[in-house]
């Protein structure tokens, strides 16, 4: 079981999803017995371990997933000694897909032709490809650096690529083959990158003046087809925490979520919105109906309906997320969920066709769980029959 999640300085200053290791949690949810919400209980079932894939014992989250159930996960690896990478700055990292039984696919940005990847803002996977924001170069000049290193001031020697660097679009295959490269402009600094089934790219970031939140649609080859108004208060005034606020620097957390010909753009550990955008460029607030005190801390990618994990505005140890499945027409909580043998709500990767999907990861191998779901007490099993 996955504990409380840690933040390397890389995926800090990228974007920034978090991540966690595989150990035994001692985490509890919070008391929620005056919630009305029915409640379901979600029980998981191993499987054979994924054929062609190794794992270490640190994941990036979130994970993703696509309408048929495919898991996507960047598994994170130690800095190999002697490698001129300085830890924990800049982890090696692998983009795996996993969907039982079939065999796992790896996606090497690494091996991207003529590009050189300085580090990954964003990925996307859809029902046809798969999709990388980076930033990276297209030549490679090596330059060594010194950065003083480690509470004693020890200076220590590095290698970098000094060549200009600029954001791309990179796209592969769903069976991990390279398809092609494009070159974005640079007009917003761009977090975030969807993708609609007619190929259009939506791009979510914030403006570099004034650091407010932005949104645009990308025609296939990468140039602006049109930006797309936010509706004042649905969003942060500022993605980025200023002078004042307590994550002062710190970037607004957010993900973006297939949800049939829409995208789902969720706004973490907040209690803004979920902003809906159509493949037309038309935005929808829902506002979750979630108890007093409680914000959206993620979502769960869904093949129906709306999957948010909630959790105390004021986070404190022994609280964990609690997972609600909201009505996307009124916001209204339809289910409320709770994982058996200690798995917290972040485990979830996806939902399909009724069942929870996570991975079990460590000693070197990704193994699938798949969850069912049954109602927490008698009535609630009556009426389903």
């Amino acid at each position: 079981m996955r504990s409380a999640t840690v933040v390397l300085a890389l995926l800090i200053a990228t974007g920034p999803p978090s991540t966690a290791t595989w150990q035994g949690s001692s985490l509890q949810s919070s008391d929620r017995s005056s919630d009305p919400t029915p409640l379901y209980r979600v029980s998981f079932e191993r499987g054979d371990a994924a054929a062609g894939l190794n794992s270490t014992p640190t994941v990036r989250l979130p994970f993703k997933c696509t309408s048929d159930g495919t898991i996507f996960a960047t598994f994170v690896g130690s800095v190999p000694a002697n490698s001129g990478l300085l830890p924990p700055l800049i982890p090696p990292l692998q983009f795996v897909s996993v969907r039982p039984p079939e065999r796992g696919v790896v996606f090497r940005l690494d091996q991207v032709p003529e590009l050189f990847v300085s580090r990954e803002i964003d990925h996307y996977p859809s029902d046809s490809e798969v999709v990388f924001l980076v930033l990276a170069s297209r030549e490679n000049k090596p330059e060594k650096r010194t950065v003083s290193w480690g509470k004693e001031g020890g200076k220590r020697e590095y290698t970098t690529n000094a060549a200009e660097q600029h954001p791309y679009i990179v796209s592969f295959s769903r069976d991990g083959k390279y398809k092609h490269t494009v070159e974005i402009d640079d007009d917003f600094s761009i977090q975030h990158l969807g993708v609609f089934p007619s190929g259009t790219l939506l791009a979510f970031g914030f403006d570099k003046s004034d650091h407010s939140p932005k949104l645009a649609m990308l025609k296939e080859d990468g140039t602006l087809l049109k930006y797309v108004e936010i509706s004042k208060g649905d969003t942060p005034d500022s993605m980025v925490g200023g002078r004042d606020s307590p994550r002062r620097g710190v970037l607004a957390q957010s993900e973006l979520v297939p949800e049939g010909r829409s995208i789902f753009i969720v706004q973490n550990k907040t209690t803004f919105p979920v902003l809906e955008v159509s493949e037309g460029g038309t935005i929808r607030a829902i506002h979750p109906k979630l108890l007093k005190g409680e914000q959206t801390e993620a979502a769960i990618p869904s093949d129906r309906s709306l999957y948010v994990i909630a959790s105390p505005e004021t986070m404190e140890r022994g609280s964990a997320g609690v997972i609600y499945e909201v009505n996307p027409e009124d916001g209204s909580l339809l289910r409320r969920f709770e994982l058996t043998a200690g798995r917290e709500a972040s485990d979830v990767a996806c939902i399909h066709e009724g069942k929870f999907l996570s991975l079990d990861y460590g000693d070197g191998k990704v193994v699938p769980l798949i969850g069912s779901v049954e109602p927490a007490n008698v009535s609630q099993q009556k009426s389903l029959h």
